[in-house]
């Protein structure tokens, strides 16, 4: 009787030993399942930002495209207005008197500086002062 009631006690014990690792793995599969659900949020969030960043630098880039083709226009402009400016200044008779006479020194070293300047790039004062455009 003992000895029955030793293997009933075992078996009964088994089987609750096995209720309870059962429970332990099905709560850990629990936990995993959570934490992979978490995980994949987690990463579409991740990929929604890189997205949105991707369309950041594009724009950014497009901007920087259009302000580069807009620099290298008035770039192109401002080499013609001086080139222009020193043929004047070579050929009229009239802009080299304008030039010599009684105006402004300011006006007349700004008109002096655009023709020696030869990319068109405003040239530095020696008093700090800017031209007029400026």
């Amino acid at each position: 009787m003992i000895g029955a009631l030793k293997s009933r006690a075992l078996v009964g014990l088994a089987l609750v030993s096995a209720y309870l690792y059962w429970l332990h793995v099905t709560s850990q599969r629990d936990a995993y399942q959570a934490e992979a659900e978490r995980q994949q949020a987690r990463a579409e969030i991740l990929r929604e930002h890189q997205q949105w960043q991707r369309q950041q630098i594009e724009t950014l880039s497009a901007a920087m495209a259009e302000r580069d083709r807009t620099l290298t226009t008035i770039a192109d402009d401002m080499r013609a207005s001086t080139a222009a400016l020193e043929r004047l200044g070579e050929t009229d008779a009239e802009a080299r008197d304008w030039l010599g006479s009684d105006r402004p020194s300011v006006i007349t070293d700004w008109v002096r500086e655009l023709q020696s300047s030869a990319d068109g790039d405003p040239v530095p004062r020696a008093n700090g002062t800017r031209a007029p455009n400026q």
